[in-house]
């Protein structure tokens, strides 16, 4: 037995004496990995053993069944004698197939000295250069009214800067007689450089503002080369190997000969040239902030900047003689930017193409012709577009890769090229459809699936009658959107269709894949589409031929696309069933690795529950005198409010706002449930504060202070919040009573914000222009997903597809897809924000609230109403 192994099977004995299930099955799975890595995975019994021991885990921890421990600890038991019978053999890796030189296609003709090569190809690819970082920091103004204090800023400026490059070059020279001469040259440059500035601005009443720049530098360069280093690849030699050529010559030089000695200068025959490099850089940025006045610190902000980049590229040169015959290159480069505590930075965004925005329209009735045509037209749809272009721009500016090859025939460059959303959406009638080119008998047939299924015991076999999951593509089954003769894009299909379609290898675009994962609960349950990707999985995977192997991979990777996104919800008995017995019938057929990173990503899913007292609570001990709303500054509460908003928003799912959309069930939705909660309770406590203040001046002065908040808020792009707190400022028993100039001055850049007017048009427009990260406001996404939902059939008429019946209607899940990707999108970005517990304590949970007709009872205590008056007259 492997000491792996073996540690694994001792670890996982002690576990279960704690009765721990998430520890007893991330054990579990540290065993199957073990036993998989170092024994013959291909014994029956050793396969058995693994099965019945994954079985009785799974009854105790995934299904909560009661199991006796000794039945586990024989399982084990058996798994240890097994896998020392079973010891993976030490097999020579298979020899990689070489194709012989005739497959280099031979060019009669000298090659354009202008060819694509690795060096130019390198010049073409725009690689980063990364700017200076300018972090915007809120300006925090001093709350007190003396003037005449000295106020001190210090700024801090650091970069930090590592590159290196690695270039290899080989050469092999094959001579008649077959023997072979190789040469390899290798060539490392690392470069470091840091900078630091210090800039300290004083400042008083009395004299004007004087800086003092303070600056340090240190630079390091290391270079490490075995040969020196040849003009590669240039269009003036003709042969880029002669200096190579010339070094045979001289008996000094070191080489490597294989088969045999070095040859005699001048012997015809073929020879190749590979030429690698490999590019790293990284460079680091800080910025911190600090100003003071008297010594007392009025803000402190810090933000950090790393920039990373790998280039990998290589090419590979035949020659035949002096001249060359063939030329092949691959390689890739990415980029990333990663940020820390910064608001967004100034610099502009590409501005989204302008679109065309119509008014909402809706359709509810059939009796008007071309109300089929207007369906849904409207702002909602034209917001998300540009927001989903705008957080594209951004994700192309922090993070990009690009692959790319080239030859004697040209270069390619290929990136994850999406469809254009907005074309899709462009058309939203149903004339310009194409109807499906076959029909299945009954279509569509309803078939009951069982709750759970057991693919163990499953047969996989050619069914009786045709059944379109076996199939190896959809195109003859779904309809498509056709312009001018040109197939565009999905506009609906049978339900099976539409879920071969997203699996099949060829013909689908990565965007309907996407758009399918995210919309398929509105037509078909997780559990009964996770049923049929198993079944086409298992017929696809017992087929020899490249292609049903290549759709097996593309249907595993989408089941385990959807495990990853299950909802808490949907793991159920059955789904859990359903996927575990599927992780046995991979280990009985020896698919070790499937069976790992499936099991893995179900575990992952299981063990991610989620307290909201985590993010809302605190261990702090209440306080000898209770905070207030001053003792602390504007720019931290609104930084405590937007690491609550963020944690909760992070949790909420896809599925969950489309469930609300169409039932709102509080059971299927609860992190969306905690997301509005707090957003209401947020509201009512800074209703509550303002207006249980007992003189106008306090009431003036936390209205005023809130504003500042909502101006921090804004600055965050944490609308959620920001809007939360506007409502409540807002609201009818405030917005009715008397406040200063000053008061409603400052709300005039705020209230604007709330307008109703064309569907929320300022704030679609604030959002669209945002910044990540970002957390929107959630109440406008569910009534645009409604919106959708109400205003949208299930599915296309059918007098627009030749008389087929319920045919999904994948227009409106494009819809959907446009408001839902956005929201993805956005959460790609996170806030970092550390959390505050004085602060939260000071919040409790935003409980000290009064309700809402007590809020009215005050607001009329302050100011009466006009009838009220006149009634006592």
């Amino acid at each position: 037995m492997s000491k792996e192994i073996d540690i694994s099977i001792r670890y996982l004995e002690n576990v279960l004496s704690t009765n721990n299930s998430t520890l007893i099955l991330s054990s579990t799975a540290a065993v199957l990995e073990a036993v998989s890595k170092n024994c013959d995975t291909t014994d029956v019994e050793l396969k058995r053993s693994i099965i019945s021991l994954l079985r009785i885990i799974d009854k105790k921890c995934f299904l909560n069944q009661e199991v006796d421990v000794n039945h586990i600890k024989f399982s084990l038991q058996e798994v240890g004698k097994l896998s020392v019978k079973c010891p993976k053999s030490n097999q020579k890796p298979a020899e990689a197939k070489v194709k012989p030189n005739a497959d280099f296609r031979e060019i009669e003709t000298v090659p354009n000295p202008e060819e694509e090569n690795i060096d130019n190809l390198l010049n073409q690819l725009n690689l980063k250069k990364v700017p200076s970082f300018s972090p915007a920091f809120p300006d925090i103004g001093d709350d007190s009214d003396d003037e005449n204090g000295v106020t001190t800023k210090q700024k801090e400026e650091e970069r930090a800067e590592q590159h290196g490059q690695k270039v290899c070059e080989e050469e092999v020279v094959k001579l008649p007689d077959g023997r072979e001469i190789r040469m390899k040259k290798t060539k490392t440059v690392n470069v470091k450089q840091t900078t630091k500035h210090v800039t300290i601005s004083t400042k008083s009443a009395n004299m004007p503002e004087v800086s003092r720049t303070f600056m340090n530098a240190r630079r390091g360069f290391d270079e490490d080369e075995e040969e020196e280093n040849t003009n590669f690849g240039s269009s003036n030699i003709r042969d880029p190997f002669e200096r190579f050529r010339s070094m045979l010559q001289d008996k000094d030089e070191k080489i490597e000969a294989i088969e045999g000695e070095s040859a005699e200068p001048g012997t015809p025959g073929s020879s190749s040239k590979s030429k690698t490099i490999e590019r790293t850089s990284e460079v680091s940025q800080k910025v911190s902030e600090k100003k003071e006045k008297d010594g007392r610190l009025l803000a402190e902000h810090e933000a950090s900047k790393l920039d990373k980049s790998n280039l990998f590229a290589k090419q590979v040169d035949t020659y035949q003689g002096a001249s060359l015959v063939g030329r092949k290159g691959e390689g890739s480069y990415e980029e990333s930017t990663f940020l820390r505590s910064a608001l967004p930075q100034n610099s502009e965004v590409a501005t989204p193409p302008r679109m065309h925005v119509q008014e909402y329209m809706m359709m509810f009735g059939d009796d008007k012709k071309n109300n089929e045509n207007e369906y849904l037209k409207g702002t909602t749809i034209s917001s998300y577009v540009r927001l989903n272009n705008n957080l594209t721009t951004h994700e192309e500016q922090f993070k990009k890769r690009i692959q790319f090859e080239f030859s004697t025939a040209g270069t390619s460059s290929t990136t994850i090229d999406l469809d254009n959303l907005s074309d899709l959406l462009n058309q939203t009638d149903f004339n310009c459809l194409r109807p499906p080119n076959k029909f299945l008998e009954d279509t569509p047939r309803i078939v009951e699936l069982p709750k759970a299924i057991d693919w163990q015991r499953e047969p996989t076999g050619v069914p009786a009658e045709k059944d379109l999951l076996l199939e190896p593509d959809a195109l003859d089954y779904v309809i498509f959107r056709e312009k001018e003769g040109k197939v565009l894009e999905v506009r609906g299909g049978p339900k099976d269709a539409l879920i071969v379609y997203a699996t099949q290898s060829t013909h689908s675009s990565l965007l309907y894949q996407e758009a399918f994962l995210i919309t398929f609960r509105t037509f078909i349950s997780a559990l009964e589409l996770v049923n049929k990707l198993i079944k086409r999985y298992l017929y696809m995977s017992l087929a020899n031929d490249s292609q049903s192997e290549s759709i097996a991979r593309h249907t595993f990777s989408v089941i385990v696309r959807i495990i990853d996104e299950v909802t808490q919800y949907e793991l159920d008995f059955d789904l859990i069933t359903s996927v575990t017995s599927f992780v046995y019938r991979l280990i009985h057929e020896g698919n070790f690795t499937y069976s790992r990173i499936l099991r893995t990503r179900l575990l992952d899913r299981i063990k991610d529950s989620f307290d909201i007292q985590t993010v809302l609570g605190t261990n702090l001990c209440k306080p000898k005198k209770p905070h207030d709303l001053f003792d602390f500054k504007s720019a931290e509460i609104a930084c405590q409010l937007t690491y609550i908003d963020s944690q909760l928003y992070h949790r909420i799912e896809s599925a969950e706002l489309l469930w609300w959309s169409q039932e709102q069930n509080e059971k299927k939705s609860k992190n969306l449930v905690n997301f509005t909660e707090q957003f209401n309770n947020l509201s009512f406590w800074v209703r509550t504060l303002i207006i249980t203040q007992p003189t106008q001046k306090e009431r003036e002065r936390h209205m005023m202070k809130f504003v500042k908040i909502m101006k921090h808020l804004r600055e965050m792009c944490n609308f959620n919040s920001y809007l939360a707190i506007l409502s409540a400022i807002m609201s009818t028993p405030l917005a009715r009573l008397e406040w200063s100039k000053n008061i409603k001055d400052a709300l005039k850049e705020h209230t604007a914000v709330m307008d109703t007017a064309q569907s929320y048009k300022n704030y679609r427009a604030l959002l669209q222009t945002a910044k990540p990260p970002c957390v929107p406001y959630i109440g406008i996404i569910l009534q645009d997903l409604t919106f959708v939902h109400a205003g949208n059939p299930d599915t296309i008429p059918i007098d627009r597809c030749n008389g087929a019946k319920n045919m999904i209607n994948f227009l409106k899940r494009w819809n959907q897809f446009a408001i839902l990707d956005s929201i993805r999108k956005l959460k790609k970005w996170n806030y970092d924000i550390k959390k505050n517990d004085i602060v939260v304590q000071y919040f409790n949970g935003f409980k000290d609230c009064i309700d809402e007709e007590r809020t009215w009872q005050l607001s009329h205590q302050i100011k009466p109403s006009n009838r009220k008056s006149k009634t006592q007259t």
